[in-house]
């Protein structure tokens, strides 16, 4: 979010800076520093601007002193600066700019959460391990040129697109500590190791112990305490934590600094002895411009992007999410299903965490009745995820080519797709685009439901939170979702329910060319007539299905057992049927 400066600030600010430097966005702002994304239009280049607009003559030494430290670093995970002035009173220094967000936000802690209302928690291991290569590489080569950084926060690390770690704040390095004004204290205090907080100027290893709360923080999202005697080891938070990163980590936050590492060298080389310095294809990306994602060449840049890992076999499907392939795995040889993304959606660094941890959990699923997901990677700004192959039509296009289904065939497709969306909602998963685009058939006619929480992975792509068919009318989402309100299992349920009506009819229960004419529909719980359309559908039938369609969330089946039960009950309903109308055939052939 944009920061909020005054008219005045901002001329007094323009003033200085002159024709040289467009400012195009104020990004944060305090009583004395400002923070700008601004042009360099001499060399037509992006860059960072940081001001310093306190008049106190010694704020202004502390300020510049730090642009002269952090112009001794030459290092890719430290912020560069290009130049540095002092005009009148205010004083600034030109740098890259970063495109990415801070780890404070990119992790956000348990009291973050309640106060943002969002929710993130640790990063994945594989980029704990990119950020653990970097930082420690920044340590190196800041102690190697004499300069303590003393203090890193989450606030003042900068995760790039492409998953990169960067320091950007030396303010309180062992070279400014002269011009630090008489009061200013520290402030991160857990980040701080203990001499330092104690008013010390510290050494190399007290840039290890906060090296290693940085790294606890990233892994668990929880603050190292202050009290060495309460840290909770980080696999006690986080099973998944391997235990030499947890070994390196513990080592690193010694309270005693002659039982930390001595070097940062030391730690790198420790970790990377375990760990390894091979890093695997991310899933954060660099960005890749729109108009790539199209055209002659979008094939030919993914499979280069593909490389020695997977084959490009052919093309399977399309949606509004991305493209489905056909592809070899080439280290398994087997063919499995990639689905990328297309570029505009991987473009923001939450969007694609949001994807990151929805293929997680997604992940988790195993039915029979669920596409199961294998792996999720990305590069060259291309991010995919593979799944098992299924070898059928999706349901909309069965129904295209065949028309309406008998009614058999649909009740098979309800137990199955309820038996799946019981099993993702025991597990906390629920899936928010059921339609027939994501209902696969195997060649046995069986269901397989496939992009579980993608939609929620990349909410807020469209106007109604990328519940749309691929029409581009969301006719199978709940009234809920359209309005943008809580969703839950009933949701789904709602979403079945009106594949259902597709399925037996060959189109939507609520049709309608905008979603304001299918919400009027929805809210009216005005239902196409069932059973006098399919004279084969009973009134139990049809009544079971309604109910999963209501406008009123309590009215509708409260679970996917529920639901199930009650299609048995109405399947058994329509058997006694068949065989009374079979005994009544059967009785006037005889009685002729």
């Amino acid at each position: 979010m944009a920061a909020i400066i005054s008219d005045t600030t901002l001329r007094r600010v323009e003033a200085v800076l002159g024709p040289r430097f467009r400012l195009d966005q104020p990004i944060a702002a305090s009583a004395e520093r400002l923070l700008f994304l601004a042009h360099d239009t001499l060399l037509k280049r992006e860059v960072s601007i940081r001001v310093n607009i306190d008049a106190s003559d010694g704020v202004r030494r502390w300020f510049v002193k730090e642009a002269e430290a952090l112009g001794r670093l030459d290092h890719p995970a430290i912020r560069h600066v290009y130049e540095a002035g002092v005009i009148g009173d205010v004083a600034y220094r030109v740098g890259n700019w970063i495109e990415g967000e801070s780890l404070a936000d990119a992790v956000q802690h348990e009291g973050q959460r309640h106060r943002r209302q969002r929710h993130r928690g640790p990063r994945p291991i594989p980029a704990v391990h990119v950020l653990a290569r970097d930082l420690l590489g920044a340590l190196e080569h800041a102690h190697a040129r004499g300069i303590i950084v003393r203090r890193i926060v989450p606030a003042g690390m900068v995760l790039t697109l492409s998953g990169r770690g960067c320091v950007t704040d030396l303010r309180f390095c062992n070279l400014t500590l002269p011009e630090i004004p008489p009061g200013e204290k520290p402030s991160g205090t857990p980040f701080l190791a203990p001499e330092v907080r104690e008013g010390r100027t510290g050494d190399p290893t007290s840039d290890i112990y906060t090296a290693g709360a940085i790294l606890y923080y990233t892994v668990t999202a929880t603050v190292p305490p202050l009290d060495a005697a309460q840290l909770v080891p980080p696999r006690a938070i986080r099973s998944i934590v391997p235990a030499a990163l947890e070994r390196v980590i513990l080592r690193a936050l010694e309270p005693d600094p002659r039982r930390r590492y001595l070097t940062a060298i030391e730690m790198l080389e420790d970790f990377t002895n375990e760990a390894g310095a091979f890093e695997t294809a991310g899933v954060s990306l660099t960005p890749l411009p729109i108009d790539l994602g199209e055209g002659p060449h979008w094939e030919a840049r993914l499979r280069r992007a593909l490389g020695d890992d997977y084959e490009l076999l052919g093309t399977l499907g399309e949606g509004g999410f991305g493209r489905v392939y056909r592809v070899r795995d080439l280290h398994l040889e087997r063919e499995v299903a990639l689905k990328v993304l297309h570029p505009h959606l991987t473009r923001d660094a939450a969007t694609v965490e949001r994807f990151r941890k929805e293929a997680q959990l997604a992940a988790r699923l195993t039915h029979p009745n669920i596409v199961s997901i294998y792996d999720i990677a990305g590069r060259s700004g291309l991010l995919w995820y593979t799944m098992e192959i299924v070898d059928g039509p999706n349901l909309g296009q069965l129904v295209a080519a065949d028309g309406p289904m008998p009614v058999d065939r649909v009740l098979r497709l309800l137990r199955e797709a309820l038996s799946a969306l019981g099993h993702a909602h025991s597990l906390g998963l629920v899936h928010r685009d059921i339609k027939p685009e994501n209902m696969l058939l195997e060649t046995d006619g069986s269901l397989r439901i496939t992009d579980f929480g993608l939609a929620l992975a990349l909410r807020g792509t469209g106007r109604f939170g990328g519940a749309t068919s691929r029409s581009g009318t969301p006719q199978f989402a709940s009234p809920e979702q359209l309005l943008g309100e809580r969703v839950d299992q009933r949701t789904d349920l709602y979403s079945l329910a009106a594949v259902a009506f597709f399925a037996l009819l060959g189109r939507p229960p609520f049709a309608g060319g905008t979603v304001e004419q299918i919400l009027a529909k929805q809210t009216g719980d005005v239902l196409p007539d069932l059973v006098s359309e399919r004279p084969d559908v009973t009134e139990v039938l049809s009544a079971v299905i309604a109910r999963g369609l209501r406008n009123n969330v309590d009215a509708r089946w409260s679970s996917a057992g529920d639901f199930r039960a009650a299609i048995e009950d109405a399947a058994q309903q329509s058997l006694r049927r068949k065989g009374s109308d079979l005994a009544r055939l059967a009785a006037r052939i005889l009685g002729t």
